[in-house]
């Protein structure tokens, strides 16, 4: 338990506990914002020190680099069906079971899990609920098989990524607010406005020789890209449009909008951006332009900002919350809306200084070390 014992002395019961963490969501060889949060937050407690930590991943055809230094790492070779059903269907294995023990149990995701030992889960975001139109068909039955509601209320405590997914657990779960802390993402390490020669290197590498509008992420429909490039067609300013991310589900016709567009010759799409080109190419664009219909977080948004990139984003769900008043916030649905805010930080300095001004200091409020600590404290309640 918590707390002293008296015998003949005061007894201080040590609160440190040996965590497993479960590494699942990095195991593809790209991944998107979960991944990136998984890796960052594992990175964090483990530098910290404030418990002990056993790693689990499960690889069937490929042997992953993880490469997390002092904590114990397990890695089985099970095909992730059987496994998942096994979880399901069976209760078993205990996950702890394949760790070697552990105290409490961490899911960085919603997943599959069979666990006897206390259970914290982060959840990014409800959006397979609110728009299940934007998955594909084998998105949506995942979601349903891991069956959230029940993973939830077995949880012992749920950390979610923003206060607005907070709000979508109450209220799809029935689960009460003070079971849910919020753990929100970090600026991640080496996301700052970039020097001149990084500039000058990533305009070189990717051809970019005029001004540019940048979105950046995964190209899926709940990001609005079509939407993006309609309202890139109306403005006036003296830009390109640039597209970074990987293809997703139901994308082909963003590229297909594109290339009927009256400005096709200043569309650019990148493909998936390497992670040491991220902030160079963030700090070059005039904005990031990003018009999603619905984010848990919105971690493009917070590395924008950090590298001083003014910042159009919509303004539903978390993304005003993350954002505030350090861009511009826009209705995703209004086109006229989306482009009048590109043609006014395309067009105006004084507004992108001031925008790169708040971006920089609203990143401040967000570290990983802050979100750590959350979760270590979490973890010695249980």
């Amino acid at each position: 338990g918590l707390g002293t014992c008296r015998f003949k002395k005061i007894i201080r019961v040590d609160t440190s506990m040996k965590v497993l963490l479960d590494l699942r969501p990095i195991m593809r060889p790209s991944f998107g914002g979960v991944g990136v949060y998984t890796r960052r937050i594992t990175d964090m407690l483990i530098a910290r020190r404030r418990h002990e930590y056993s790693l689990f991943s499960n690889a069937w055809e490929r042997t992953p680099v993880l490469a997390f230094g002092a904590a114990e790492e397990h890695l089985r070779r099970l095909p992730n069906k059987v496994l998942n059903s096994a979880f399901a269907f069976l209760g078993r294995p205990r996950i702890e079971y394949l760790c070697g023990g552990a105290d409490a149990v961490y899911l960085p995701n919603l997943n599959f899990v069979a666990t006897g030992r206390p259970l914290v889960v982060t959840v990014h975001d409800l959006s397979f609920i609110r728009y299940p139109d934007f998955f594909s068909p084998k998105t949506r039955l995942w979601h349903r098989a891991i069956r959230p509601a029940g993973l939830l209320r077995q949880a012992a405590a749920i950390a979610a990524v923003s206060e607005h997914t907070k709000s979508d657990i109450v209220e799809m779960f029935g689960i009460a607010p003070e079971r849910i802390a919020v753990v929100s993402p970090g600026v991640t390490p080496g996301m700052a406005p970039a020097n001149v020669g990084a500039l000058a290197d990533v305009r070189r590498a990717f051809g970019l020789e005029r001004p540019f509008f940048l979105y950046l992420g995964v190209i899926e429909p709940r990001k609005n890209i079509s939407g993006l490039i309609s309202a890139f067609d109306k403005i006036e300013a003296d830009a390109d449009l640039v597209i970074a991310g990987a293809r997703g589900w139901l994308c082909d016709h963003v590229f297909a909008q594109a290339e009927a567009s009256k400005k096709r010759g200043r569309i650019r799409f990148l493909g998936p951006v390497p992670e040491e080109q991220k902030a160079a190419l963030l700090s070059a664009a005039l904005a990031l332009v990003y018009p999603s219909f619905y984010e848990g977080f919105g971690l493009p948004l917070l590395e924008a900002m950090a590298c001083g990139t003014p910042v159009i984003s919509g303004l539903g769900s978390s993304m005003g919350e993350v954002v505030a008043d350090a861009g511009l916030l826009v209705d995703p649905n209004d086109l006229r809306e989306i482009a009048d805010a590109m043609q006014a930080v395309g067009a105006d300095e004084t507004l992108r200084a001031e925008l790169t001004r708040r971006g920089l200091e609203r990143a401040k409020k967000f570290s990983w070390e802050k979100s750590a600590e959350v979760l270590e404290k979490i973890f010695a309640r249980l």
